[in-house]
């Protein structure tokens, strides 16, 4: 596992705003491992989420949901959309 080159990655995400706001738009800890990479840290998405569990002194990794959230009814068809037509 690459954890000294993700720690230091994350020390560096304190000190550096230009990597803190690059990641922030990240959607997954791959896309985060990636633009780590363009800062020439080696590590992968899976070692990030692994890291998640450990307790690294000054780090807090947030877990983000990001499932769809529909409000489909039990048809699957959503009441709101434009061209809904009732069956009643």
């Amino acid at each position: 596992m690459a954890l000294d080159q993700l720690k230091a990655f994350l020390t560096e995400l304190q000190k550096n705003k230009e990597l803190l706001n690059a990641i922030r738009v990240a959607a997954t800890a791959n896309e985060i491992a990636e633009i780590a990479s363009g800062f020439g840290y080696q590590f992968s998405g899976n070692e990030l989420k692994a890291a998640s569990k450990e307790n690294i002194p000054g780090v807090k990794i947030k877990k983000q949901d990001t499932s769809p959230s529909y409000s489909f009814g039990e048809s699957g068809i959503d009441p709101n959309e434009k061209n809904y037509k009732s069956g009643n």
